[in-house]
């Protein structure tokens, strides 16, 4: 297998010397290339400008006037207004991220697709690596195009309620507009984590989406929201304060602990079950 791998992986350099791509390079252009038809990208992007257009409405119309915090017209109409609406709307989407990472992780089991990967690359770590990789390079795509489409509809749903949009395109609105893409990047990756986590314990995706729905569901929303250790430490709870950061019970800073430290357990119990366990099983 390794001669058969190392002449897969060796192409040739434009000065003519043979060339050998890093194992999780390889990883990581293979898992694009099966995200990155033509199909994909148009169904994908048409339903993100659709979801953010409509999300944007909703949290704009049904705004109130004025807040402590949080998302009110008042915070609109101030600087960083014209992502606020997206920024906390992206909460509504852990389920749908849940779904989609738990559905690509799991179906790869389910399909073959991830016992075909290792005949190329037989680095199990360095192929979920990459492929994870991939799929979060998707996502940022995916999560740009959600504020640039959520911006855009503030623009033209503002004026009808009244919001000043002349600061939102100052120097300190770039600044606020690029901390909150990096809150929902953070978001998208701490729910994609979860996702695949649970994908590749099931290996089922009937079994993982069960999973998944009733933990994001009911229990971290109703059991979590009541109970104080939950709010203070269910991990989907203090991923929904890094996009809401109005709405956290505790500091930020140990919110990026807590989940710093479910994130590097969860990449731990991965590579253990990745390197434990049969291939076909």
């Amino acid at each position: 297998m390794t001669t058969q791998t190392q002449t897969q992986v060796v192409h040739v350099a434009g000065d003519g010397r043979p060339k050998v791509r890093p194992a999780l390079i390889r990883a990581f252009v293979a898992e694009w290339i099966r995200l990155s038809s033509k199909r994909i990208w148009l169904i994908t992007l048409a339903s993100t400008i659709v979801y953010s257009a409509v999300l944007t409405v909703v949290m704009i119309n049904t705004a109130p006037e004025r807040a402590p915090a949080g998302l009110s017209l008042q915070a609109l109409g101030e600087a960083g207004g014209g992502t606020l609406a997206v920024r906390t709307a992206s909460a509504f989407t852990s389920v749908l991220i849940l779904a989609v990472f738990v559905g690509m992780s799991a179906g790869s089991f389910a399909r073959g697709t991830w016992r075909a990967s290792l005949l190329q690359q037989a680095r199990r770590l360095t192929l979920a690596v990459g492929t994870f990789g991939a799929r979060m390079a998707v996502g940022a795509i995916i999560v740009a195009v959600l504020f640039g489409a959520g911006l855009v509809t503030s623009y033209l749903v503002a004026p009808g309620q009244d919001i000043d949009t002349g600061s939102w395109l100052s120097g300190q609105s770039l600044g606020i507009a690029a901390d909150d893409y990096l809150r929902v990047m953070a978001f998208v990756v701490g729910w994609g984590l979860l996702g695949t986590l649970i994908g590749i314990l099931t290996r089922s995706v009937a079994v993982g989406l069960g999973v998944g729905i009733l933990w994001a569901g009911p229990i971290e929303n109703l059991l979590g929201d009541n109970l104080s250790f939950g709010a203070n430490w269910f991990p989907g709870l203090l991923l929904r304060y890094v996009v809401a950061p109005e709405s956290a019970p505790v500091d930020g800073d140990i919110v990026v602990v807590r989940l710093v430290t479910y994130a590097l357990v969860g990449l731990a119990l991965v590579g253990l079950i990745l390197h434990r366990r049969d291939v076909s099983n």
